[in-house]
């Protein structure tokens, strides 16, 4: 391969890449899209959460059970809720 045709197979393909780059950034920064955040808060009985907006962000939450299991001599397991976690996740 001489040299033009090397110098120019690899201009072209930095430029298609450098394209769909800008114009990936570009639909990303124009539809608003905000950060996802999830945060756990654990209690030691079931609490509720506000879903609604919170300023610009829109917050839900799920209460999830906290389980210690343990295996009896016969081999059943038995569980027990010793607590629980809110998690709250905000878009």
């Amino acid at each position: 391969m001489s040299k033009f045709s090397f110098t120019f197979a690899a201009g072209a393909t930095f430029a298609i890449l450098a394209g769909a780059m800008s114009f990936t950034s570009a639909a990303y920064a124009g539809s608003g899209a905000k950060e996802f955040f999830v945060q756990d808060y654990n209690f030691s009985k079931p609490m509720h959460g506000y879903s609604g907006h919170s300023g610009n962000y829109y917050c839900d939450y799920q209460r999830l059970p906290t389980r210690k299991c343990v295996t009896n001599a016969n081999g059943s397991e038995s569980c027990k809720i010793v607590g629980w976690t809110l998690r709250e996740m905000c878009q």
